[in-house]
Parts: C-alpha cells; structure tokens; sequence
C-alpha cells in the first residue's frame, strides 16, 4: 500500500505524460469551476487594444507622448501605483522619451517598468538602451515561468537567479505587500459572473473621462492586448484562446497583494488522501467481488470522486488534483488483485499438485471452488471427515512381473494404472497415491460432506467405481492375452467412515493423506478378499463394509461375506460382497492360490 502510495505520487510529477494529464485536468477545473467573485479592489487594467493603435502617431514603440500623458492622468485620477508592463529597449522621439522618463520619475505614486532576464532575445544595443531608461525608475522582470512541457504559465517565480524581482513583484514591493522567497502556483481568479473580468478593464485612451472613484486608490496595470502580441497559455485560455501578458501580471500582484496561495491541496493532504485511496482500493479488491462488478464499482466510485473534488473547488474549498489519488485507487485495486491472483496460482499450483492427475474436472471445480473451507497456508488443513476409502490390488501380479523384463513391465503397469484412475476420476474419486500395483483412492475429500445424503452417495460412487473397474479388466485381459500375457484380475476393499485428512511433507514433497481406522478397514478387507470364493466379476473381487453397505443396500447385489476379524481389529466386522449383474461368471468360485 505504501509502494502503491509512493509510486502514484511520485510518477504523475516524474513521468511527463502522467503530470501532463494532471496539470490539464488542474487546467479544466480553474477554467470552468472557478467559483465567481467581485472584482479585485485593489487592482485595474489599462489596456492599449488595437482601436487605440489605430490613432497614435507610433505603434511600435508605442508613443512615448501618449504614455506619458497617460502617467499623468492616473496620477491625478489617485491611483496607488502605476506599472508599465511595456519594454522600452528601443528610443524614439528623443524629446518624446526624456519626457516620458521624467513624468515616471517625478510622479507623485510609484511608477514601475519592466526589464529583460538574459535569455530574453535582444540585441546588445537594446539591453543598454533598456539600461539607460530603466536608471533610477523602480523596474521588474516580466519574464513568464511556463511549463517546459506544454507551455502553460501555471507557476510564479518572484525572484530571477540574480534577485531580480518580477514585476508584479515590484509592484506589490512598492504597495508594502510582503513577497514570498519561493515559486508559487498561481491562484487564478474569476470574474462575477460568466465571460466578466476579474478585474476592472478600461482602454487607456479613457482614463481621462472616467469618474476618479473607479481609479483611486488601486494600483493600475497598462499593457497591450493586441493579438498575437505578448500572448500566453495559462489555465484560463480555453478552445485554443490565449491570456493577455499584462492579464497574468495582474493576477500575480493580486495574488501578492491579498497574500494568498494557490487553492491546490497542500502536499502532506494530498500524500494523506492518495494512502487513504490506496488503502480503500486495497479494500475493495480483498472484498471478493467478482471481476466485473469490481472494475464497475471501481470505476463508479471513481467518476464520484471526480465530480466530489470538482464541486468542492466550486464550491470554493481546494483543488485536488485526482491523478495521483486516482493513480491510489486502481493501483491499490490493481496490486491486490494481481497478489491474489498470485497467491490463488500457487494455491491452485499446489492443490494440483496433489490432485490434478487424479481427479474429473467436476471435482477438481469442486476443490477450488471450496477451497477457503480446508486449505490454509497454501495446503489443505488437517481436518475430520467422512469418506469411503478404496484399496485395490492385482490377483496375478507375480505372474506378470515374470513374463516382462522391467522395462515393458512398467509400460504395461502404467496401462493399467491409467485405465484404472480414469475410471475413479469418472466417477467423481480422487486417487491419492500407487503402492506397487495397488491403488488408494477416496471418495469425499478433500471437500467435507455436510450430510447423510451426500456421504451415501459417495459410496454408491466408490462401489459403482470398483465394478466398472472390473468390467475394463475384461477389454484388457483380452488385449494382454492377444499379446501373450497372462490374465489378470483385482480384489477391491471399500469401507466409509471417519477419517483425518490432511498434507503430510514439506516443500520438497507433500502428500495428501488419509489417517484413521478407515483407510485401514479398507486395506483389511482387500486382503480379505483372497480368502472369499466367489467373485465379484470375472476379474473382481470387491469386498465392503457394513457402513458402505447400507448406503449401496438395494441399489447394487451384494452377498454377505460373514463377521471377519481383520488383522490389527478387535472388534469383527460385517463384511459384504458386491456382485456385478453384466456379468454371468460372477457366481463362479475362485481357483485356489489367487
């Protein structure tokens, strides 16, 4: 959750297409969300437009006359301050100038120009001339901090490397205003109402008329807004449009003369809301939910998390920035789902390991699908149970084993055995391990029965097993006999009851394992069967126990066998044999030494 937390944070500023989409989400939300408000009171734009252009005697450099004429008309209409966001680097009317220098010099309120940075193009010639104008006049930089990779101005920077102040700087400097040391975000402001500026606007070529209340006491910003001219991108230029330099100037000296900062979530609350996401992410992942109601609720609740910042900044509380948090939620989703996807993989990984060649699909379903009731750790846990046990055995195995050399007699083993575990798996069993020739399957596990019902049903499963068992032996006795290999048959021991079902091993090799009285009855009553005469089948002898018995007890032919003491049992046990009605031969007696 931390890694999630740190990583979110730290990408959406490090990678470019990730704090891009951050900054333009930022810039989507001032554009449109700002909450209105009343003018600013202590700021007024004077602008010099194109109407204004058309009747002075010199565009560019603008009339040095015009200028200083409108110094003297602010100055008499009681403003605070005067800032020229225009660059004088070029000398016009000499006459013209000397006035203008002596009208800002000798004004009666602050008058403050701006100079040039030096990665700003002009030519040596410009920059002392810019030198030589700006001597003993209260100047600033207007050089603008844009973003290297969009271009937007998003940030101020009071002081240049040199300790040169910006001009809104200077300004807010000569109005007594305290200046901060370090960039700060910009705090755009919004008109009082839809398309109205944030602040008074008036063309310069009408400050003359206007009532002197509408001017005093603010300082007054003169700048150009010519198109195409001293023109930028800022978070307020939607649909391609543009900010007007001297706009942006006066947003910053706002911004310093109210003393506030950006509106944007402070860091240590941003670090804070992304650990909290992350951690409800990681939530809602644990939760369980099936994949396509947690991509919907994950993407739901993260479309009200949009909207819930967007109306808190309209509303005038902070700007949160969701891409980091964002980044919180899914990753938080993403990583907690992608480590259980890992830990049910190693899960599944082990399960099948002891399991998956021996059991249907059915059942290895069932197994996973149950898997939370008897796996821990990665392995089933020990647990009690009621299953029916199945012990079978060759009758003739000698015989084979001296017919083949080791080779074919292990191929024609493996035939065997894999007949026989298909047969199992068919019938919904799990075969737990081959000792030589004999096989161990159980039917009821790994998943506990709840019920009388289902435990009967898996031994009717276990029986039905047993004699189909020993109808392929038919098919394949034929195949063995074309081949010159002597016939074989089985002797099967069923027996249900309580178990102990648990893995047994460690890393380099675990079994899942059956302890208890049943497993054993089941092996007693395979050996049992050498002593029956009569046959299953054919091939088969199976031999149940009373318990088995009376869950199969008119659903399959059985004969009783008698009370037999099985070795290492005190008490006897009522034992059953199971007849197979396909076939006729079953009542035949059994040869002696089988």
């Amino acid at each position: 959750m931390v890694g999630v937390s740190a990583a979110a944070l730290g990408l959406t500023r490090l990678l470019p297409p990730l704090r891009s989409a951050d900054e333009s989400f930022r810039d989507l939300t001032i554009a449109y969300f700002t909450p209105p408000a009343p003018q600013h009171p202590g700021v007024v734009l004077i602008t010099l437009g194109e109407d204004l252009f058309s009747t002075l005697a010199c565009r560019s450099p603008v009339d040095r006359g015009f200028l200083a004429d409108l110094v003297g008309n602010l100055e008499k209409a009681g403003v605070r301050a005067i800032g020229l966001d225009i660059l004088f680097d070029q000398p016009t009317v000499p006459a013209l100038d000397d006035r203008l220098r002596r009208r800002i010099r000798d004004a009666s309120v602050p008058v403050v120009g701006i100079t040039a940075l030096g990665d700003t193009p002009l030519t040596e010639e410009q920059r002392r001339y810019l030198g030589r104008f700006l001597d003993g006049i209260p100047n600033g930089h207007a050089n603008l901090a844009k973003d290297r990779l969009d271009g937007t101005v998003r940030w101020h920077v009071p002081r240049a490397p040199d300790g040169t102040p910006s001009f809104p700087a200077r300004l807010a400097m000569v109005a007594g205003a305290a200046i901060p040391a370090e960039p700060f975000r910009v705090d755009w402001l919004a008109g009082p109402a839809p398309g109205a500026a944030p602040f008074p606007v008036y063309p310069a070529d009408t400050v003359p008329m206007l009532p002197r209340a509408w001017l005093a006491g603010r300082i007054a910003v003169v700048g150009t807004v010519l198109v195409g001219v001293d023109q930028h991108r800022t978070p307020l230029a939607v649909a391609g449009l543009s900010t007007p330099g001297v706009e942006i100037q006066a947003h910053v000296l706002a911004q310093l003369l109210d003393g506030r900062t950006s509106r944007s979530l402070p860091l240590r609350w941003e670090a804070a809301l992304v650990v909290a996401l992350a951690a409800a992410g990681v939530g809602l992942a644990v939760a369980g939910l099936p994949m396509w109601l947690l991509v919907s609720a994950s993407l739901l609740i993260l479309v009200a998390l949009w909207a819930a910042g967007i109306a808190l900044f309209a509303h005038g509380g902070p700007l949160v920035a969701f891409m980091a948090p964002s980044g919180a939620w899914l990753g938080g989703i993403a990583v907690m789902t992608a480590h259980q996807s890992l830990k049910e993989r190693a899960d599944r990984h082990s399960l099948m390991q002891l399991f998956a060649n021996h059991v249907s699909q059915p059942v290895a379903d069932e197994i996973w699908r149950e898997r939370a009731t008897f796996l821990a750790g990665g392995r089933p846990r020990p647990q009690e149970l009621t299953a029916t046990v199945l012990f079978s055995d060759i009758e003739g195995f000698t015989t084979v084993c001296e017919a083949l050399e080791p080779e074919p007699l292990i191929r024609w083993l493996e035939g065997y055995l894999d007949a026989m575990v298909r047969i199992a798996a068919a019938h919904d069993g799990i075969v737990l391990r081959f000792i030589g020739d004999a096989i161990l399957a159980v039917f009821g596990a790994p998943v506990a029965r709840t019920t009388q019902a289902e435990i009967d049903a898996d031994a009717e499963r276990a029986v039905r097993c047993a004699l189909q068992m020993g109808r392929e032996l038919r098919a394949l006795n034929q195949q063995w006999q074309a081949e010159g290999l002597p016939p074989i048959g089985i002797r099967i021991g069923i027996h249900t009851g309580p178990l102990v079902a648990g893995s047994l091993g460690g890393l380099r090799h675990m079994e899942y394992s059956l302890l208890g009285d049943t497993a054993n009855t089941a092996a007693r009553l395979e050996a049992l069967g050498k002593t029956v005469a009569r046959r299953s089948s054919t091939h088969s002898r199976i031999v149940i126990g009373e318990t088995t018995w009376a869950a199969v007890d008119g659903k399959v032919p059985g004969l009783p066998v008698g009370e037999m003491a099985l070795k290492g049992k005190r008490k006897a046990v009522r034992t059953w044999l199971i007849l197979d009605d396909e076939d006729p031969q079953a009542v035949q007696p059994a040869k002696a030494g089988e």
